[in-house]
């Protein structure tokens, strides 16, 4: 059984690498379907294998437990329990099986740089796409090839925030510092290419927080390293706001006061664009509504699944929201509300507990491994700043979290197992410590 179950988890060598490319693109369904099945061959061979630990001392079991069996029970009482498991399924199922997939996968991975790399190909690839369709990414894009393949521009930029956190965990050592260096420029480069506003605040979020070990020793290039991120964050959020406005309003230079919600705020020239965008920003109307809404199933929520709100309250909808948002009733456009409107109280508190634990597995292993802990938290972070906007944890993009997280918390819990050194580190030691054995021991005299 053994033996068995440790040919089976080969899989992982195959499940892992085409999830890290093909989770960047879009319309790459079946491939992902194939390697989570692989996926899955390869989880349950390691809860079957004494080689391995009990299912009960895997990471986040307990959290993993309490989210996915509350999920789960509220299709009982969804008023379309086929969406809700169906949601359940892709939101929660497959990428927590993913999660401890990649988890298995990083504990036994000598080099994990070069896996990393097939990331890095698919971050080029995506980056040559977004160059050469430069200006036509935002709907409505043409499906055509390679357009076919890109994801939705809120997706795509999810991803790339996700991207950031790999590069710089894995791949700033010395031998793989040029590359890791190139994917962060990358992504940053695919996430202008979308236009979306609120990449660069989750982007900030997520490189402060993952090039900490790079500046944490040193007070003033810290003070500096964060004014200039905090500098260029605002100037590419306002340059992405220009073009996407480009010919739609008059370019204004002068200082004047915006309405945001009601309110007067003083916004400088230079920032006009940013000005204009938030003043004419729905989502504070979407939140106070469904915010309302909630409160009718405050602890138990309609249902699993992101169209469930807005199916449930379609009639609710008041008719002038509609018109100036008439996306508002795909979901909330925040990560949170929409699952207090899903899953109430009680949901909110048991997602908001898993990703606390997640984040609390990887500080542990802060003086062990401090650039997987600092991509690990920085992962969590730029995910959350992403979707407080927002909600793009959907499918590949939920899939492609919680398998990054998987790879960086496995690495670093090898490294944590293997004395605090890197794989390679180890071997090189253990090799020069048992030169020297052989070398000092005593030559044997002849008969002995």
């Amino acid at each position: 059984m053994t033996h068995a179950a440790a040919r089976v988890e080969r899989v992982f060598w195959v499940a892992c690498p085409v999830i890290l490319f093909v989770v960047m693109f879009g319309h790459m369904t079946a491939i992902v379907f194939n390697a989570l099945a692989l996926m899955a061959l390869g989880v349950l061979a390691a809860a079957c294998s004494p080689n391995r630990p009990s299912v009960l001392h895997w990471p986040l079991v307990l959290p993993i437990a309490g989210w996915a069996g509350w999920s789960l029970a509220s299709v009982a009482w969804s008023m379309y329990p086929m969406v809700s498991l169906h949601a359940w399924c892709d939101e929660v199922l497959y990428p927590l099986v993913s999660f401890w997939g990649f988890w298995l996968f990083g504990t036994q991975l000598r080099r994990p740089a070069p896996v990393v790399l097939v990331n890095w190909v698919a971050c080029v690839a995506l980056g040559a796409i977004s160059a050469f369709n430069w200006g036509h990414l935002q709907p409505p894009t043409a499906n055509t090839f390679p357009l076919h393949f890109y994801n939705r521009v809120g997706h795509t930029s999810t991803l790339a925030v996700f991207a950031m956190p790999l590069f710089a965990g894995f791949m700033m050592r010395l031998r793989w510092r040029v590359i890791g260096a190139s994917g962060i420029v990358l992504c940053l480069f695919i996430g202008l290419a979308t236009l979306n506003r609120f990449f660069w605040p989750a982007a900030a979020v997520t490189l402060l927080i993952a090039l900490f070990p790079l500046y944490r020793r040193r007070l003033l290039l810290s003070v500096l390293v964060i004014a200039v991120v905090g500098a260029v964050s605002v100037g590419t959020l306002e340059f992405s706001a220009r073009l996407r406005t480009a010919g739609a309003v008059p370019a204004v230079t002068q200082a004047r006061d915006v309405v945001i919600d009601g309110h007067q705020v003083y916004v400088p020239g230079s920032l006009s664009a940013i000005g204009d965008t938030v003043s004419a920003d729905t989502r504070p109307k979407l939140w106070a509504f469904y915010i309302g809404e909630a409160e009718r199933h405050a602890w138990v929520g309609v249902g699993f699944g992101k169209p469930l709100p807005g199916i449930v309250y379609r009639s609710e909808v008041p008719a002038s929201l509609l018109t100036v948002e008439p996306q508002a009733l795909t979901h909330a456009h925040n990560l949170f509300i929409n699952t207090w409107l899903q899953t109430g109280v009680i949901g909110v508190v048991l997602q908001t507990a898993l990703l606390l634990c997640l984040i609390a597995r990887f500080w542990r292993l802060r003086r062990v491994e401090p650039w997987l802990c600092a991509a690990g938290v920085a992962l969590v972070a730029g995910m959350i700043a992403k979707n407080t906007t927002d909600d793009f944890m959907w499918q590949t993009t939920m899939l492609a979290f919680w398998a990054f997280a998987g790879l960086l918390l496995g690495c670093a819990e090898q490294v944590d197992a293997s004395g605090g050194m890197a794989p390679e580190t180890a071997r090189r030691k253990s090799t020069v410590i048992g030169s020297e054995q052989r070398r000092e021991a005593p030559t044997a005299e002849l008969g002995e």
